[in-house]
């Protein structure tokens, strides 16, 4: 059966990373191809002009700067970490594109097959400036799982027991659940260096980066804010640090004028370039607009009443209706951050399954993920609370879920089981 390929030329390329690019890496992509092609003209607003003067949010952005303002965040400390040790270009650059794709706990969170289709690239090259990453990243950081990130600090630290690299790489299941004679008679080793591995693991960060995580949030800068005014929900999009684009008006003149063929060649090519980036940043400023109206459309009650009354929903409910392509969505919803009344939150953070109650309604798995963190945070730390204890707590709030479906929450917020918990 013979197959089609989509060959993705380069202008469609910068469409789609242009797409998953956060606000800050767009301004940051902006003011690079602005030095690049002499034909783009990029205007810069003054400071008084990206907030409002005296405005609650600007007030809050000035606090916000404030709090550990000389502290570089772990993404910046990464980049620099990464330009001493001199990496060839192509991987110094993926390399630096992954340091900026760290959620707060220190994992990267896009896979070697999307950043491979950014930079147009293989998986395993990206996985080569992963690797080159996480050796110069603290240790854990830069890992895609709570596994990798266990074993990365294991592996860099000298004084690491002995057995405990085993444990975490061949019998992590069975660690969490506790089978610690099963694990023994597996090595062929004594139950008592079993619990002092355990004791070692325990000893371990399995969030690195929320080490880094208060220095990080003083750098935020939302993609869009949304604000209820007057019992109405309004979306400002954050544009105002953005730079505005056109084409440098002597350039053109000088394309009109010159009689030199390789000039012409020369600047029709880099016109045709900018003309290019100016449509595709207009074009991702309507995108994503339309997929904040309609995540606001359909999460009202969550946006003026709380997290409570967040409801399920996925990229291709939201693709059909704004008839876009789930891939366009999926891009446009990557690396975003939005302020509203509720606080900070990840675009990506609305998308997601439901669960049923009681009362036949469905609450969203992020919902049900916040209960069960709120549970574990509130819990007696010397008798944590089991899976099975959690589920037992939300059935009591109505909500129908099985403790495999805890597990599998806990796990995905990367929150250790009651055993490994367990504080003395």
């Amino acid at each position: 059966m013979q197959t089609l390929k989509v060959h993705l030329t380069p202008q469609l390329r910068q469409s789609i990373q242009l797409l998953q690019l956060s606000a800050t890496e767009l301004s940051e992509y902006l003011q690079e191809q602005a030095v690049e092609n002499p034909v783009l003209d990029i205007e810069w607003f003054p400071p008084s002009r990206r907030r409002t003067a005296g405005s609650d949010t600007a007030r809050q952005d000035h606090a916000l700067n404030n709090i550990g303002g000389q502290a570089p965040t772990l993404e910046q400390m990464l980049l620099g970490e990464l330009r001493l040790i001199g990496l060839p270009e192509p991987t110094h650059r993926i390399a630096c594109y992954l340091a900026g794709n760290l959620n707060e706990n220190g994992y990267v969170t896009i896979s070697p097959e999307e950043a491979g289709e950014v930079f147009g690239v293989s998986a395993d090259e990206v996985l080569e400036a992963l690797y080159k990453l996480q050796d110069a990243a603290p240790a854990g950081i830069g890992a895609r799982n709570l596994q990798e990130c266990l074993l990365l600090q294991i592996r860099r630290d000298p004084g690491a027991h002995p057995w405990a690299e085993p444990l975490v790489s061949r019998h992590l299941a069975d660690l969490g659940a506790g089978r610690h004679k099963t694990i023994a008679d597996k090595l062929g080793i004594p139950l008592d260096d079993v619990m002092q591995a355990l004791a070692y693991v325990r000893s371990l960060h399995p969030r690195p980066g929320l080490l880094y995580g208060s220095t990080q949030a003083a750098y935020v800068e939302p993609d869009a804010n949304i604000e209820c005014v007057r019992g109405q929900l309004v979306i400002r999009m954050s544009e105002a640090h953005l730079p505005r684009l056109s084409l440098n008006t002597s350039y053109r003149q000088m394309l009109a004028d010159s009689m030199c063929k390789d000039t012409k060649s020369y600047l029709r090519q880099h016109e045709q370039a900018a003309q290019w980036l100016i449509r595709s940043v207009e074009q991702r400023k309507r995108t994503l607009y339309r997929v904040v109206e309609c995540i606001v459309s359909e999460q009202a009650a969550f946006f003026t009443e709380g997290i409570d009354r967040l409801k399920p929903m996925n990229l291709k409910a939201v693709a059909e209706k704004l008839e876009l392509h789930e891939s366009t969505v999926s891009r446009a919803v990557q690396h975003k951050v939005v302020q509203t009344p509720q606080g900070f939150f990840e675009l990506s953070y609305f998308f997601s399954t439901g669960l049923q109650t009681e009362e036949g309604d469905t609450a969203s798995a992020a919902s049900v993920k916040a209960k069960i963190k709120l549970l574990i945070e509130q819990e007696d730390k010397r008798n944590p609370l089991s899976d099975q204890k959690i589920t037992d707590l939300l059935v009591q709030e109505g909500i129908r879920i099985s403790r495999r479906t805890v597990m599998k929450y806990r796990e995905e917020m990367h929150l250790l089981s009651s055993r490994l918990r367990t504080q003395a």
